[in-house]
């Protein structure tokens, strides 16, 4: 029975069905769609013998995508679910790098039954590119051309309807931050058909790579494994061997020598060039340019990279940013809730309710003033983290989306390789400004190990995550300006130093440099506002429950005298060399636990804390060893020695800065009054 066949025999008879793989250039978009179509309901998975894992996702039965997963077929027997499997973006399918790799390790190991190509509509001629790649396969697939709306903003226009008639298979425009066209993407991955062949390769190299399929007939996908051999991918040899023995590798090794002798360049080089010149012919016949009216937003954009003027509007970019989070939400809003919200009206029947259980240690536990549930965890969470973290991620997402950061990274580049880094490691770090855990996950799209070894280095040493610096900023507004630019500017300098020198000792190369700019555009406030919300809803529903237990844990430590020991045991440290108060233990215990967990704490026994020791206790907060999600990501994409290897060197630089910055602010005298 052929696939095709088995497939339609799979589909009704009720089995599952087989795999959908997800490919697509870098930052086309296709995570967005893999992470709409299937929600939360994801995991990882292992491929081949790659150190790093995909994900995979299962999409819900159609018209049921809203619904728990629990429910799907509730009552009745569950219809078939497709599974998707995510890979990193990727130009190729050719080995070069260890995306590729991972790609082509999901379409050998986990032999799927389609293909869903992502293309970005604002170039659409890398997307072509890699479609005339995955034509070559043979197996059935679906074209989504995302980002639409900002090709519109750019005044691409696209011929869909004549791409789908070329390509004789579905092509589906979509948009995947807003939704758009996914119902219909998800209905066509269930009928996918084979695409028609894009690539003209010259005769003599298409003629070998006919015998090449002949002799490789036995395994799965012999094109696209007759191509990869012939770019000179070893896996391919070593897959071959082990399905076919060492007399098809043989006879296989012979035609591609044969074809290396034929071609004037190298074979990857010929392959891969009639790829683009096949996407790049398709694109020129299926897209066209006309004029848009948005001349001053281009303008501003072509400023915003200026070598002179781009860092003008960059120190504007940042001074509106703590104008917004430090003194409109972290000052005006979290005071008013303060005395309006909890002071006024929660606690006041928070502690009428506690005072009538009739277990009054639950009633301590609840209301306790240092570490109560509902005074120390409940109103720290909702009433300092949570209106600081949604302002913060607010404006974040309004720099996002008009199209700025890019031009930031391009604006930096020259900067960030004298610190081992190029301008594609301004999005890992300024995201480490979001949340340092799914910050140290992006570093995977560094193309080097020494770039991703230094990006992780410098987000657990010196990035304030949001509702770290969120709180800073709370805390610092009272203080004098001396001691915010005290606090970031040593963050900022040691950055530089640590990175530089890094750079320059860690073994490895820095990779070139190459990002496709979006358009400048005004910011959709719908999308901002949803945006904000879905990432402060994530946030808030892994970190409350993270606050609770912290406080439960230092009640209880504190009920038992473990925290006074731990004080005692603390004190020549935290006393001496730091010039810390003795509450300072229980600040920077709930910052490895959570590091806005943390601040709030110093935050509520600030009173404690001269000026001198609120600016320390900041620095070593940032400098210390991160939150513990962030630890176990550390560990799983670096690897267990190298991780705590970074760990130890950060926990004990920062109490190395913690003690010089007191050390110098005391003997100078400076107390920040």
């Amino acid at each position: 029975m052929s696939e095709a066949a088995q497939r339609d025999s799979a589909k009704t008879s009720g089995e599952a069905l087989r795999d959908v793989v997800i490919l697509g250039n870098l930052q086309s978009g296709k995570t967005a769609i893999f992470s709409r179509l299937c929600g939360e309901r994801t995991r990882e998975i292992d491929l081949g013998g790659s150190s790093r894992r995909l994900t995979r996702g299962e999409l819900p039965p159609a018209g049921m995508r809203i619904l728990p997963r629990r429910l799907w077929g509730l009552g009745r027997r569950a219809p078939p679910r497709m599974g998707l499997i995510d890979t990193p973006g990727t130009a190729t399918l050719f080995a070069q790098d260890e995306d590729e790799l991972l790609a082509g390790e999901a379409l050998f190991d986990a032999n799927p039954g389609a293909l869903l190509v992502v293309a970005d509509a604002k170039n659409l001629r890398r997307g072509l590119a890699l479609m005339a790649h995955v034509a070559e396969l043979g197996l059935p697939a679906v074209l989504a051309i995302n980002m639409l709306d900002e090709a519109h903003a750019r005044g691409i226009e696209i011929d869909i309807a004549l791409i789908e008639s070329r390509l004789g298979i579905a092509v589906v425009p979509t948009v995947a931050t807003l939704g758009t066209g996914l119902d219909r993407l998800a209905a066509e991955l269930g009928r996918a058909r084979v695409p028609e062949r894009l690539a003209r390769f010259p005769q003599r190299i298409e003629e070998r790579l006919s015998r090449l399929e002949a002799i490789l007939a036995g395994m799965p996908l012999p094109r696209a494994l007759a191509l990869s051999l012939a770019a000179g991918d070893p896996r391919v040899g070593r897959r071959v061997k082990e399905v076919l023995g060492s007399e098809a590798l043989a006879m296989a090794m012979a035609v591609v020598r044969e074809i290396e002798r034929e071609s004037e360049l190298p074979v990857d080089v010929v392959l891969s060039d009639a790829f683009h010149s096949a996407g790049a012919r398709f694109a020129a016949n299926t897209s066209w340019h006309v004029e848009t009216g948005r001349r001053h937003l281009r303008a501003f954009g072509r400023l915003a990279h200026h070598p002179v003027l781009g860092l003008a509007i960059a120190a504007a970019v940042v001074a509106a940013m703590y104008l917004w989070v430090g003194k409109l939400g972290a000052t005006l809003v979290v005071d008013t809730l303060d005395a309006r919200v909890f002071q006024g009206w929660l606690l006041p029947l928070a502690r009428q309710g506690a005072e009538s259980l009739p277990w009054p240690l639950l009633g301590e536990a609840l209301m306790d003033p240092d570490f109560g549930l509902v005074t120390n965890g409940l109103v720290l969470a909702f009433g300092l983290v949570l209106p600081v973290l949604f302002f913060f991620f607010f404006g974040f997402q309004l720099l996002l989306e008009s199209g700025y950061l890019p031009r930031l990274s391009v604006l930096l580049d020259r900067v960030f390789r004298l610190i081992g880094l190029n301008g594609r490691g301004i999005l890992p770090l300024t995201l480490g400004l979001s949340c340092v855990t799914m910050a140290l996950i992006t570093t995977r799209m560094l193309k080097t190990d020494k770039e991703r070894n230094i990006a992780s280095l410098l987000l657990l040493l010196g990035t304030p995550c949001a509702p770290l610096l969120s709180v800073m900023l709370l805390v610092l507004a009272d203080l004098p300006v001396t001691a915010s630019l005290t606090v970031f500017g040593i963050i900022v300098t040691q950055t530089a130093l640590v990175g530089a020198l890094a750079g320059r000792l860690m073994p490895g190369t820095v990779s070139d440099f190459i990002m496709e700019l979006p358009p400048m555009r005004v910011p959709r406030l719908r999308h901002v506002l949803l945006q904000t919300g879905r990432q402060t809803w994530h946030f808030m529903k892994e970190a409350l429950p993270l606050f609770l237990l912290a406080s439960l844990v230092l009640f209880a430590a504190n009920r038992a005298g473990w925290l006074a020991a731990l004080e005692n045991g603390a004190r020549p440290v935290v006393n001496g060399l730091l010039g810390l108060p003795d509450q300072s233990v229980q600040v920077f215990i709930k910052t490895m636990i959570r590091r806005e967990s943390g601040a709030a704490e110093l935050e509520a026994a600030r009173a404690a804390f001269d000026n001198v020791q609120i600016v320390v206790t900041l620095l070593v907060m940032t400098f210390l060893t991160p939150c513990v999600n962030a630890s176990l990501v550390l560990i799983k994409e670096r690897g267990l020695g190298r991780a705590l290897t970074m760990l130890l060197v950060v926990s004990a630089y920062a109490l190395l800065v913690g003690a010089a910055v007191n050390a110098v602010c005391r003997g100078l005298g400076v107390t920040f009054d």
